[in-house]
């Protein structure tokens, strides 16, 4: 089984942000443990028996909260650590989905939302459907969201996502209706936390510093990134992000990463 473990970035309904990311870490059952060691390793690291930190992508960079007393120079080399450990984790045992929506005049606010889990809930099924370890083992799925201001609507959105279908067909590879936790209990969340900011900055700000290290951990087959969903209104405008250029061209990654090249 596979555990997907999303969260959200952007606000959905501040127009300040032009984007809605959800995204997050799809993990097969047994190399859970093996990621958050890793992970609660670079704190023990550069944070010696200290009490649990939880690691947020956006309050590490602007040195907020705990980290404002923590030198940039550290800050920047635990988060570059962490994007390395999600760059490095078990090639079979962790692959990443993100879902990015434009926003527009008919999709904001909860509307955003709920497309995101459409797309990154349709994504990940066609990754279970296709996928099996060894050539005969096929796997099912079970999403873990972030606590937050969705609970109960996710809920009744993926349970209508697998009884009554998405819009390209209903799924069939979900073990049952999603779970919700504490970011602050598992590691694994605040790692889907670093990879739904790491998408947000390359669409929001075109900044590449963070998904660079781990770009092509997102899913991927015959050279298209399936585990990126790029949502825009305007398709008669080229777009030359990874999503949308690897699906004109496989193998492409657009332009976008020309200020940091891909590993």
């Amino acid at each position: 089984m596979y555990l997907l473990y999303l969260d959200e970035s952007g606000n959905e309904d501040n127009p300040a942000d032009r984007h809605f990311v959800l995204g997050g870490a799809a993990v097969f059952e047994r190399v859970t443990f093996h990621l958050a060691s890793a992970l609660d390793a670079l704190q023990q690291r550069h944070f010696p028996n200290s009490p649990p930190i939880e690691w947020h992508a956006s309050a590490m960079r602007a040195g907020k909260g705990f980290w404002r007393g923590v030198q940039e120079q550290e800050r920047e080399d635990l988060i570059r650590e962490i994007c390395e450990a999600i760059r490095d984790a078990n090639p079979q045992g962790m692959v990443l989905f993100a879902a990015i929506v434009e926003k527009d005049a008919q999709l904001w606010g909860e509307s955003a939302v709920e497309h995101a889990t459409e797309q990154v809930c349709n994504r990940f099924d066609h990754f279970l459907r296709r996928h099996r370890p060894g050539g005969s083992d096929p796997q099912r799925g079970l999403l873990i969201f972030s606590e937050g201001r969705f609970d109960k609507r996710a809920k009744v959105w993926v349970r209508e996502f697998r009884q009554l279908g998405t819009q390209w067909g209903i799924l069939k590879n979900l073990a049952d209706v999603p779970y919700f936790a504490s970011m602050k209990e598992t590691r694994l969340l605040q790692l889907a936390d670093f990879v739904a900011y790491a998408v947000w900055l390359l669409y929001e700000k075109r900044d590449a510093s963070l998904i660079r290290h781990f770009l092509h951990r997102f899913d991927q087959n015959d050279g298209v990134i399936h585990g990126l969903a790029h949502y825009r209104k305007n398709l008669r405008v080229m777009c030359d992000c990874p999503a949308c250029a690897s699906r004109i061209t496989p193998g492409s990654l657009g332009s976008w990463l020309a200020a940091a090249p891909y590993p």
